[in-house]
């Protein structure tokens, strides 16, 4: 693959991770708007699901993040799908900054400076940090990460075949699975365990605040998140048939090991309970869910759509499964992976997609599942 070709993959990549956070914000706004209408979708009977906070300030007390990083100087509040934690300025900061405002200062009073943009570093930046905790993530980012550390270790090289660098330097999912500290894929403050993903960022580059504190933050709110699905929140597609009587509990645990919960349907494209939505959830210790989602019309549409991304992903990704799958053997026609690591098996016209990456298994335990399945979804009549 040429460079220009595989740079537009990265980006197409970067721009799926962008729009994921995107809805992750919108998600977050619309968790907030339904908890106070108390707007909440109806979970299945008989599972015992997770109580979530009005947004992320409630996740951990102000005293208790101020017993780790100090006295506030305002409550906590919520920001832009988060909690912000706005800390008292030092006063070596507030100098500095003043430092950096008279260099600037002269900066623009040089001919040809732009004199439109603001400069004054102590106004416009704020001090603390942001906590957010996303309980639906699918792990993209971990994907484009991938991706970019083949494509840069290739060109290090000065080595344009990308497929070899991916097979020799991005990660695999193997080890993606062993935890480093508590987390499944450990991020700069927090990480993702399972389907949810907790982070806290700086709100400027000068914050001075220890990392190991910021990481105290972030494993606390992971060790005391119930490890037990959430409520849909809002309202999800509806499904006459049940996705869930394509595996049984026994078969499934057979393959991810014991299950928290019975299998449960789940509504939108994540692991959130909903008493009629269209996938089914297999919901493992640490917060790991197999979904899975049976395309019962229009199957052979959505794998042939899923084929196009998955083809040019694998070559700069090192998962070679998205451009072979289609060889792999078992009850169907035709196999593929998507950008976000759901594989999809086509028999017929009808297909079977199954979420993995947050889950307690991998690609080969996925494939156990789906030769369980995909006959049934077959063999199901109209």
């Amino acid at each position: 693959m040429r460079r220009a070709s595989i740079v537009a993959v990265m980006c197409a990549g970067v721009i799926v991770a962008g729009c994921t956070r995107s809805e992750r914000v919108e998600d977050s706004a619309r968790a907030s708007q339904s908890a106070a209408s108390a707007t909440v979708g109806v979970a299945p009977v008989g599972i015992e699901v997770a109580t979530r906070p009005p947004n992320d300030c409630g996740w951990i007390s102000a005293a208790e993040v101020e017993a780790v990083v100090g006295k506030l100087a305002e409550p906590p509040r919520e920001t832009d799908g988060g909690c912000r934690y706005t800390l008292p300025i030092p006063q070596k900061v507030v100098d500095e900054r003043a430092k950096m405002d008279k260099i600037r200062e002269s900066i623009d009073k040089m001919p040809g400076a732009d004199k439109t943009a603001p400069r004054k570093i102590h106004q416009a930046e704020p001090y603390g940090f942001v906590l957010e905790v996303d309980l639906k993530y699918s792990g993209i980012g971990e994907v484009v990460a991938n991706s970019t550390n083949a494509i840069l270790r290739a060109w290090a090289t000065d080595n344009n075949d990308t497929s070899h660098a991916a097979d020799t330097y991005a990660v695999s999912h193997d080890k993606l699975r062993k935890a480093l500290n508590g987390w499944d894929w450990p991020a700069t403050h927090g990480g993702r365990i399972g389907h949810v993903r907790i982070t806290i960022s700086t709100l400027a580059s000068d914050v001075d605040v220890p990392g190991d504190k910021l990481d105290t933050i972030t494993a606390r709110v992971r060790d005391r998140i119930p490890d037990l699905p959430f409520p849909m929140v809002g309202y999800s597609s509806s499904e006459s048939r049940d996705p869930c009587s394509l595996i049984t509990r026994q078969e499934a645990e057979s393959v991810l090991g014991p299950l928290v919960v019975p299998p449960y349907r789940t509504g939108g494209d994540g692991p959130f309970a909903y008493a009629t939505g269209p996938n089914c959830g297999y919901f493992t210790a640490g917060h790991h869910v197999v979904i899975v989602t049976p395309h019962w019309r229009g199957g052979d549409r959505d794998v042939a759509a899923n084929r196009g991304i998955g083809g040019l992903i694998a070559p700069v990704s090192g998962d070679h499964s998205a451009e072979s799958a289609d060889t792999l053997e078992g009850p169907w026609d035709q196999a593929t992976m998507s950008l976000d690591g759901r594989l999809m098996l086509l028999k017929g016209e009808r297909a079977l997609e199954i979420a993995y990456r947050g889950s307690s298994t991998d690609e080969r335990g996925a494939l156990k599942l789906a030769r369980i399945a995909v006959p049934r979804l077959s063999a199901t009549k109209e």
